[in-house]
């Protein structure tokens, strides 16, 4: 008896776009393109998680609206070790962009401001506090809000970077203007206590990729000592107040591993004299050069606990 053979399927690299196909673009894909206004960078699972659909669907959609121009898979991403092996990485196209502006979607492609990896990690962490807040009861306040808010003071609302902080500190016993950009934007979370609203608010994330030094006794360097410094004199100012219309300050501080966060920690204890601090909020998430496992798009950052320097752990939900 002669047995035939089932044909092989014929291998398709997963980098290898779909060729000259041409989807047919629904609903849920300019979803996935208003999505990616909001963050520079999102790995395929984030758009399932926001979107709904099967991964399976949403991996096939991708790929042709890749093909198409109406994605663009960053390059970087194959600089992993495991690239082959890691959820890929999608960012608004050009054919996208079109897509949304001819339906009168007001929006624009974001800009990298630092590396691959930095913007990457910077986008799921922002993604977290939305998918968070979808999860729970609470109001995500984004940064859209705050610019139409009364409380935001119109200096702020007519300056070309409304969302950096401008403080003066005295350095060598000279004042010194400076001012922080925090990474992603602005944003609130508003909860309900006793039929009562409760607001807190964030410049934005410092995401630690571990590239930068902790110490450092040169100010003019980009350093997690001079954040803190800075951060913490616009707080003791209410500069918070004055430049935002923030009623409250936390500054989210999230590193790739727990030795480093302890670091950081240990560092504000001596910047703070042992008193520690109410507004650094410390947390991890693994890099993208990190030998771990990607962690899964969930809430997470909004809904687990964050760490504190002499005071109890926070939660955005419970604290």
């Amino acid at each position: 008896m002669t047995t035939v053979a089932e044909p092989k399927r014929p291998y398709t690299s997963r980098w290898k776009s779909a060729g000259n196909f041409e989807p047919k673009l629904t609903e849920r894909h300019i979803e996935a393109f208003k999505l990616l206004t909001r963050y520079t960078y999102l790995p395929a699972p984030y758009f399932p998680a926001f979107l709904g659909g099967h991964k399976d669907s949403w991996q096939e959609a991708l790929r042709h609206l890749t093909g198409a121009g109406y994605l663009d898979r960053p390059k970087q991403q194959r600089q992993h070790y495991n690239a082959n092996y890691r959820p890929l990485v999608y960012a608004l196209g050009t054919r996208g962009l079109y897509a949304l502006i001819e339906r009168g979607v007001e929006c624009e492609k974001p800009h990298a401001r630092h590396s691959f990896g930095h913007e990457l990690m910077t986008s799921e962490l922002m993604a977290s506090f939305e998918l968070g807040a979808r999860e729970s009861t609470v109001r995500l306040i984004t940064w859209q809000d705050i610019l139409k808010s009364e409380s935001l003071p119109e200096t702020t609302r007519r300056s070309t970077k409304p969302f950096r902080i401008p403080i003066t500190v005295m350095l060598d016993g000279k004042r010194d203007e400076r001012h922080i950009e925090a990474d992603g934007q602005p944003f609130g979370i508003q909860r309900i206590i006793d039929e009562r609203r409760v607001h807190y608010f964030c410049p934005g994330i410092e995401a630690d990729c571990g590239t930068e030094p902790v110490d450092t006794s040169d100010f003019e360097r980009s350093s997690i000592f001079k954040k803190f410094v800075l951060y913490q004199a616009i707080y003791a100012e209410g500069i918070h107040r004055s430049h935002f219309g923030f009623p409250s300050l936390f500054v989210p501080v999230i590193t790739t591993n727990k030795a480093r966060m302890h670091s950081m920690m240990d560092l504000l204890k001596r910047i703070t004299a042992g008193r520690g601090s109410t507004i650094f909020l410390f947390k991890t998430f693994p890099a993208f050069t990190s030998f771990e496992k990607p962690r899964p798009p969930s809430g997470h950052m909004l809904t687990e606990d964050w760490q504190r320097l002499g005071y109890p752990p926070f939660n955005f939900l419970t604290s």
